[in-house]
């Protein structure tokens, strides 16, 4: 106890709530130093740098900084990436190092880390940029590539520009914008009151009246016996 009173202050901040900000304050000082070098860094230096940076997202208590978004935005921007990547749920764990169960439950409302939200803007960022109009041609662009890797792998490594360069702006068509209905139209568009529909009367059948053959009567042939 004596110890700990004795410390400068700066020196106890560390163990503080002070000291979990100013870790957190590193955090984005700490991405602009990874980003300058990662353009030459193998898988397994990207997969070490990403262990890195959500470390960083952990204060000194050991408690992991949650993302600023809301969690309905974390389940919208899931929803998007899957449906205009085209990628399976266990690809898309690839995309982020995670298990499929982990993405199950950021897509169910369950909060992420700051460092995963940031990864999950920036290939939603990428996935929109390379948009060819459909799920299923982006997911077929993703799979390809050139010298034996897939496009899919520059995601993998978080080398979201390069990506993004080497596929190219896709151009997709936009979907027109359609207006809103005149007062007019809407009124033409509600359907009657049903109170009118009962009292309404029957409108008689019109029936096309043409000259027709009478009908003869049939006279049945009795036999010998009379029968």
């Amino acid at each position: 106890m004596n110890t700990m009173l004795s410390k400068n202050p700066n020196e106890r901040s560390s163990t503080s709530a002070l000291g979990s900000m100013k870790v957190s304050d590193t955090h984005s000082f700490i991405r602009s130093i990874i980003s300058l070098v990662s353009s030459g860094t193998t898988a397994s230096r990207v997969s070490d740098d990403r262990a890195l940076l959500a470390a960083v997202d952990r204060t000194t208590s050991g408690i992991t900084l949650r993302a600023t978004g809301s969690p309905e935005a974390t389940q919208k921007s899931i929803s998007e990436l899957r449906r205009l990547s085209g990628l399976t749920w266990e690809q898309l764990a690839k995309l982020f190092n995670v298990s499929r169960r982990s993405l199950h439950f950021w897509a169910s409302g369950q909060p992420l880390s700051r460092f995963n939200e940031e990864q999950l803007n920036r290939l939603l960022e990428a996935i929109k940029y390379i948009d060819r109009g459909s799920a299923n041609l982006n997911r077929s662009l993703l799979l390809k590539g050139s010298n034996g890797n897939q496009f899919f792998d520059l995601l993998v490594a978080g080398k979201y520009e390069e990506f993004k360069k080497i596929v190219g702006f896709g151009n997709a068509p936009q979907k027109p914008k359609l207006g809103s209905l005149s007062e007019d139209a809407l009124v033409a568009r509600r359907p009657q009151n049903p109170a009118a529909l009962v009292d309404a009367l029957q409108e008689p059948i019109h029936r096309e009246v043409g000259r027709s053959r009478p009908a003869r009567a049939a006279r049945s042939r009795k036999n010998n016996s009379g029968q």
